[in-house]
């Protein structure tokens, strides 16, 4: 199975604040190419929290590429590709709100959260955090290292379709009931509570 992994650091809870992102490309169930980038979210503001959690900083990302500078080489690894994450409704929408964020069309891609599917192939185990499922499956990383974390999250992918003998994504789904999910051009994103609040006082204050 060909597929790309990635992972996305933020700056802060926005998912708008991309400050890293890792990416594993596998092509015929094999690991050919890591990468990662540094990234200077617009504006360039950190929470505490999340510097304590991934370590990077402002002084890091200050004189780095913007994410829609990056977007030309971040682009070819995801159009037209399966991508793959551990816990894809937070990287998926990292991705996507960014894109908006920056007014670029969304590239066609399909994408598999590892978390769902772990979920279902191992009930069993008390936890499908990514940290956990690498233990289980002895993948040694650094956690919350994008460039670990997405290498991490295709391993734990290619054990799964090592042991219940599946190729494709399709089989995946059959096997497992899953979801793929699709992004396209013109793709609507659904809005958080946070973000229907703010537009509701926007449209409110517009009818003023």
């Amino acid at each position: 199975m060909d597929f790309v992994a990635i992972d996305f650091e933020t700056a802060s809870a926005s998912r708008t604040s991309a400050c890293s992102i890792g990416i594993c490309e596998v092509k015929n169930n094999r690991i050919f190419k890591r990468e990662s980038m540094l990234i200077r979210p617009e504006p360039l503001e950190f929470n505490e929290y999340n510097v304590k959690i991934h370590g990077i900083t402002p002084d890091m990302v200050c004189d780095k590429p913007s994410f829609a500078e990056l977007w030309g080489k971040i682009k070819p690894h995801i159009e037209g590709k399966t991508v793959v994450a551990h816990n894809a409704s937070f990287d998926i929408s990292v991705l996507c709100r960014t894109l908006e964020y920056y007014g670029i069309e969304f590239p066609v891609f399909d994408y598999i959260c590892t978390v769902k599917l772990s979920q279902k192939a191992y009930p069993e185990y008390e936890s499908h955090r990514l940290n956990a499922m690498a233990d289980a499956f002895g993948i040694c990383f650094s956690h919350h290292d994008a460039c670990d974390d997405a290498y991490a999250c295709a391993k734990i992918l290619l054990h799964i379709l090592k042991e219940f003998n599946a190729n494709s994504a399709e089989e995946l789904k059959e096997l497992f009931n899953i979801k793929i999910g699709h992004i396209y051009p013109g793709y609507s994103l659904t809005k958080t509570k946070k973000e229907k609040r703010a537009l509701n006082l926007k449209n409110a204050s517009i009818v003023k």
